[in-house]
């Protein structure tokens, strides 16, 4: 071979092994692909490559080939490669279906010659894996917003509902009860000597004074402690417990709030207690009033008959019957009776809320307070019938309202002819510290015998109304 022939030949191979250079470089890369499957989806090198030990030189199995077509496909815009290999499955399909996607995704491949042409021209996919892509475009193009759509792994976690345990029930407040109350104001009735009604009288007084002290107290301490006790309740049974809902904790407070509100002095659970001791006082003042009436004190004369019931003549005979009789009225002194009509239904409206029922059990006191029960006397008020009672107590509050020495208001029975009575003011004083009592004198005449009974009504400073006092 000649020197010219030489250097072309040589000239020649040159050229060719800077081509063949040159279209290695310009050729996929199989490292290149192994690396970017590896790192997004950790698919094994050997799906891809025959040999992963030597995978530049190795050649490229089916899936290794689809994922090269695919990422350098020709289609407008450019599939998501990685996902579609991922998904790619052996036999139903040679490879993934591309999936057009924005430019802005994945932008263009930058491994085109200076014309602008694809390096490698990708085979035509789009017969490849139907069924398959089909069901999966299914389930993409499904509405997002509607949970049945959705893959159970894309659905969002919803507890399950939980039911709420039964809140705890506030105990009952304490009550008051009728029968503890002692209801002895007039048992002093059915005595005829004024000495034994005064003893009889002091005996009531202290069983009174007995139930305020161990019964009325012991009450307002009771409903304190049931106040502590549903607030014990809500804060360590239902506030911060998460098994309740927070509607249901403020439903609860809102109920033990306005329970404890109820207990408070001036609350509706304290209304018995507060008529209980309006009783206490009414029923105290007057057997003051009726003790001094029949020993002869707080402006009282003594009694003619004062003790001599239970002295007896050298005979044996009561000195009392040894005595001249005068008139119907001496001859009915020795009558009595045992207790005042209407007074079971006056206890019974305190405890059990009858008489307030119309105004509520808050208003019980002043209703007690202008009860017949309160402005009459029991040497009276047991002789007269109900109705009889309300027309002597009409006249006693008529006489009290002119507060006036002489004032006098007389009353009729409405259901007996011989029936009748009249309340006069005798006396009138008024103290420094200005407490103002007032003396009246009931009469009451039946079928034409008198009974006639002084009684003392007095009212504070700053009060409004009169009661029955010493």
């Amino acid at each position: 071979m000649s020197k010219v022939q030489t250097a072309l030949a040589v000239g020649v191979f040159g050229t060719m092994s800077a081509a063949a250079v040159g279209a290695l470089m310009l050729s996929s890369s199989p490292v290149e692909a192994t690396v970017a499957i590896a790192t997004n989806t950790g698919i094994a090198c050997a799906e891809c490559h025959s040999d992963p030990a030597k995978a530049g030189k190795s050649g490229l199995t089916s899936r290794g080939m689809a994922y090269r077509a695919c990422l350098y496909s020709s289609k407008p815009g450019q599939p998501n490669c990685n996902i579609q290999i991922l998904n790619w499955q052996r036999p139903a399909a040679a490879g993934p279906q591309p999936v057009d996607l924005p430019p802005s995704e994945y932008g263009q491949s930058d491994r085109a010659d200076p014309a602008g042409e694809m390096a490698v021209e990708p085979p035509d996919l789009s017969g490849l894996g139907s069924s398959q892509n089909e069901s999966e475009e299914a389930e993409n193009t499904g509405n997002p917003d509607d949970p049945a759509s959705l893959a159970p792994e894309d659905k969002a976690y919803v507890p399950p509902p939980q039911v709420e345990p039964p809140l705890p029930q506030l105990p009952s407040p304490p009550v008051l009860l009728q029968g503890d109350y002692p209801d002895c104001r007039e048992d002093h009735l059915h005595l005829a000597d004024p000495h034994d009604k005064a003893i009889n009288i002091n005996q009531c007084t202290t069983r009174l004074d007995d139930y305020y002290n161990n019964v009325l107290t012991e009450f307002r301490k009771q409903m304190n402690e049931y106040q502590n006790e549903i607030s014990r309740i809500y804060t360590e049974q239902v506030a911060g417990r998460m098994e309740y809902s927070a509607a249901s904790r403020d439903r609860f407070y809102k109920e033990m709030r306005e329970e404890h509100a109820n207990s408070d002095p001036d609350g509706k659970n304290m209304a018995v207690y507060r008529a209980a001791v309006e009783l206490y006082n009414s029923d105290r003042n007057y057997l003051s009033d009726r003790y001094c009436y029949n020993t002869g004190c707080g402006g009282y004369p003594v009694p003619a008959n004062y003790g001599f019931m239970n002295m007896q003549t050298a005979s044996g005979e009561p000195v009392e019957q040894s005595k001249p009789k005068k008139g119907k009225a001496a001859a009915s002194s020795n009558k009595s009776c045992k207790k005042s009509r209407g007074r079971g239904g006056l206890l019974g409206g305190v405890f059990g809320g009858v008489v307030g029922s119309a105004a509520g059990l808050d208003k019980i006191g002043t209703l007690i307070a202008s009860a017949a029960g309160a402005v009459l006397v029991g040497e009276i008020a047991c002789k007269l019938s109900q109705e009889e009672q309300e027309k002597a107590a009409e006249a006693t509050i008529a006489v009290v309202e002119q507060e006036k020495v002489g004032a006098v208001a007389e009353w009729q029975s409405p259901t007996r002819g011989g029936v009748s009575g009249s309340s006069t003011v005798t006396a009138l004083n008024t103290e420094p510290n200005g407490r103002k009592c007032l003396t009246i004198t009931d009469v009451a005449i039946i079928d034409g015998e008198e009974t006639r009974v002084s009684k003392q009504m007095c009212r504070g400073a700053g009060q409004s109304r009169y009661a029955i006092m010493a």
